[in-house]
């Protein structure tokens, strides 16, 4: 009789902690903005909008999230600090942003280190990376995906551009990424840091010669193509951001509506890398059709202009030293697991 009255207690107090949960969800309602720098044109801008939608539908409004792209809320460190602090908040930013608060997090996206998307989300699911990302949570800093990538960054300009000799004296756009601009640095530039937004004025009054960014960017708003016509391709850079939002926000939201956040940032992700790599092919043909061209470079002397740039993190951020052998290995294993 004991055993059956404890039974019964048991069961009575798992149907009332369900009917608090239940409850919990359903009285639980919040509103987040959802800020980057993307225009329109671009996929970034379509999936950041994608998500916001989808969130906000399958949540069935509980949580509301409104999309904000073109830099018209804060967008690159800034974005990363309205997390830092605990504002109702998404963003999606490059990963090296995240380095003032866990070096390692640029060493992840480091020059020259992958030549595929399915390279770099081997290594997104790795254990290296699922403690970055547990370290970034201790600033109150949530990586909700790593997907968001739409190819790789190469140099753009009207120069014929081959080893980095050639980029001599040649000013660039960087975008404000303290490590973004010594890549440039390294490949042999000099880095000119401005938003996108920027950039088509500062080439057409000479300020800078070009830019380095993925094929979308250049097909993008604003028609770079009409300004710059010859493409290096240096693919010294994944082009990739990381989605993120407040810990603590991200801890607040019932497990019912949490749940559907990871499940759509997940598949808004993995969608804009699937439809980015389908749109490039159509998008290298338009752009051919007005004129802009292509080139094969010497990547071993690329490579290895570009080899101080870990040196520079490690000593800037105090990265872990050893950290971009073990990522190296990982994408040899990768390598050598798909031959």
């Amino acid at each position: 009789m004991k055993k059956y009255l404890a039974l019964l207690l048991a069961a009575l107090m798992m149907l009332t902690m369900s009917v608090c949960l239940a409850d919990e969800a359903d009285d639980f309602y919040l509103e987040i903005k959802f800020s980057n720098v993307f225009q329109p044109t671009e996929w970034n801008y379509k999936a950041s909008q994608k998500l916001a939608e989808m969130i906000t539908e399958r949540t069935e409004g509980h949580i509301s999230v409104t999309y904000y792209g073109q830099n018209e809320l804060d967008c690159y460190g800034d974005s990363v600090t309205q997390a830092v602090n605990g504002s109702l908040w998404m963003g999606l930013e490059e990963p090296s942003l995240f380095a003032d608060y866990c070096g390692d997090a640029a060493l992840l996206i480091g020059p020259m280190l992958y030549s595929s998307n399915e390279e770099y989300n081997y290594v997104m699911d790795s254990d290296i990376v699922a403690d970055v990302k547990a370290r970034l949570a201790e600033e109150n800093i949530h990586i909700l995906d790593t997907h968001y990538s739409f190819g790789f960054r190469s140099v753009v300009t009207n120069r014929d551009i081959y080893k980095p000799e050639d980029l001599n004296g040649v000013k660039l756009r960087a975008t404000s990424s303290a490590m973004f601009s010594k890549t440039v640095e390294c490949l042999g530039a000099i880095p000119s840091p401005m938003s996108f937004t920027e950039c088509l004025s500062a080439i057409s009054s000479g300020v800078v010669e070009g830019f380095e960014g993925s094929t979308s960017t250049l097909a993008g708003a604003g028609a770079p193509y009409e300004l710059v016509k010859k493409v290096a391709l240096t693919n010294h850079l994944i082009a990739t951001r990381w989605l993120f939002m407040p810990e603590d926000l991200y801890q607040s939201i019932p497990e019912k509506w949490r749940n559907i956040v990871d499940e759509c940032a997940l598949e808004c992700g993995l969608w804009e890398q699937q439809m980015c790599a389908e749109d490039e092919a159509v998008q290298i043909e338009n752009l051919k059709a007005q004129g802009v061209t292509w080139n094969e470079v010497d990547l071993d002397a690329f490579t290895a202009a570009c080899a101080p740039v870990y040196d520079w993190i490690v000593e800037e951020y105090g990265a872990n030293p050893e950290l971009k052998d073990q990522l190296v290995k990982l994408v040899q294993d990768f390598r050598a697991a798909k031959q």
